[in-house]
């Protein structure tokens, strides 16, 4: 098992992409921490994955405050010593941190993109706060931060959303470049189009033009994306860092027949 006897926090493990990585992680091996708004979610995750003879708990976690990082990682720390892997993947354009709907940047509020960057970049900046300086006494630790296709070709209608992903790419990367020294790998995860729950109720014309935009010809699962995650957080990536990779079925590689 790849990750054998590390502790991992999950921020946004109660659903989607971070509730397949927490269960990946499990498989591996490693002690996880799911943290959610959806409290009921994340302790029932947790409790199943107890039964099956896995370690986690779950802690209800608003990410867009640094406050509630510090008392998530001292909630790591006083069930389980310490913490090897931070897998930042709460976020998103909609849900319940988010209250405000999609629209044209010229008709978005203050409001808006208040959501947008207090959940998306916030919330990578707060977690990773909260960790990185037992990972520096450790020399050691794995922090994996999910973006977006949209922070790296932006997303109509979603403007601010992606400037907040774009801002997670660059974060990863400037803070690689501060803590290498000190054996610690930061690296990024931009998904493309997910076949989520949300994504699988929305117009099949709206999915189909995205799928003809995709080389790949279908929707990622949340699984997919949690594999990259997976390989990210373990010794087989131990000379990786800085890194943005792509798991979006050749989104990016620009329209057909160029």
């Amino acid at each position: 098992m790849r990750l054998q006897g590390r502790v991992a926090i999950i921020t946004g493990g109660a659903s989607g992409i971070g509730q397949e990585t927490v269960r990946r992680f499990a498989r591996e091996g490693a002690k996880t921490v799911i943290a959610d708004l959806m409290m009921e979610k994340a302790s029932e995750l947790a409790e199943h994955l107890r039964f099956q003879g896995h370690e986690a708990i779950a802690i209800r976690t608003d990410v867009t405050s640094l406050d509630e990082a510090r008392t998530l990682a001292r909630f790591a720390m006083d069930a389980y010593g310490q913490i090897d892997i931070l897998a930042n993947i709460a976020g998103g354009s909609a849900g319940p941190v988010i209250r405000t709907k999609h629209s044209l940047f010229a008709d978005s509020t203050r409001e808006r993109w208040d959501e947008m960057i207090g959940l998306n970049l916030y919330g990578a900046l707060n977690c990773t706060r909260a960790v990185i300086n037992h990972m520096i006494q450790r020399h050691s630790g794995a922090v994996v931060n999910v973006a977006s296709t949209a922070g790296m070709i932006g997303m109509q209608k979603a403007a601010v959303y992606s400037a907040a992903k774009g801002g997670v790419i660059a974060f990863t990367k400037a803070l690689a470049k501060e803590v290498g020294e000190y054996g610690i790998n930061v690296n990024c995860v931009s998904p493309g189009i997910v076949g989520s729950a949300r994504v699988r109720q929305m117009r099949e014309d709206m999915v189909q033009q995205w799928l003809e935009g995709i080389p790949l010809g279908r929707l990622a699962t949340p699984e997919e994306v949690a594999d990259v995650i997976v390989f990210l957080s373990s010794d087989e990536a131990s000379y990786v860092t800085g890194e943005n990779v792509t798991v979006a079925g050749g989104l990016v590689l620009g329209p057909k027949g160029y």
